[in-house]
């Protein structure tokens, strides 16, 4: 009887064997695949950050374009209003000075809009075409008050604004 008990030791042996390598290659495999799904997490989140941040970048940059066009539109306003003529090279440094800025905030806004969709994108073009057209006002002649200017500006750019901090905090 031994040596019949001998054979059937060994095939339990065996099959102990054949399962402990199953449940290794299985806990392999799982841990594969779970180690998969975590590098595919990490790609999407940096992704996102990337994405924010370069949103972030581009709203602080239009921003800043925005109040450098009131800055520059009140400086050459009061240019013109101390050399009373619209050809002196103060004028014409002011007022170049004042179309750049303009021109920075519609490229600026032009990329952001990009990923915005058709609306947000003829929203910007008229606020542009809007800050275009207070530059020309104010290069044509002096301005007491450019801040009023700016009103309906100023009412554009708080939804630009707005969709500024939800893109960034959405992403």
């Amino acid at each position: 009887m031994a040596r019949s008990e001998k054979p059937q030791n060994g095939r339990n042996n065996a099959n102990i064997f054949a399962y402990v390598s199953f449940f290794v290659a299985a806990l392999s495999l799982v841990t594969s695949m779970y180690q998969g799904y975590l590098n595919t997490r990490f790609v999407e989140l940096v992704q996102s950050s990337v994405s924010r941040g370069e949103t972030a970048r581009v709203c602080k940059d239009l921003i800043d374009a925005f109040f450098q066009i009131k800055f520059r539109t009140a400086t050459l306003s009061a240019t013109l209003d101390r050399e009373k003529n619209p050809n002196s090279p103060g004028v014409v440094t002011a007022a170049s000075e004042a179309q750049n800025a303009v021109s920075r905030f519609g490229a600026y806004g032009t990329y952001l809009a990009n990923f915005q969709g058709e609306q947000k994108r003829y929203e910007y073009t008229m606020l542009a075409r809007e800050l275009a057209r207070i530059v020309e006002i104010a290069q044509s002649a002096p301005v007491t008050d450019t801040a009023k200017l700016f009103d309906k500006a100023d009412a554009m750019f708080g939804v630009m604004n707005a969709d500024c901090v939800k893109g960034v905090t959405q992403l």
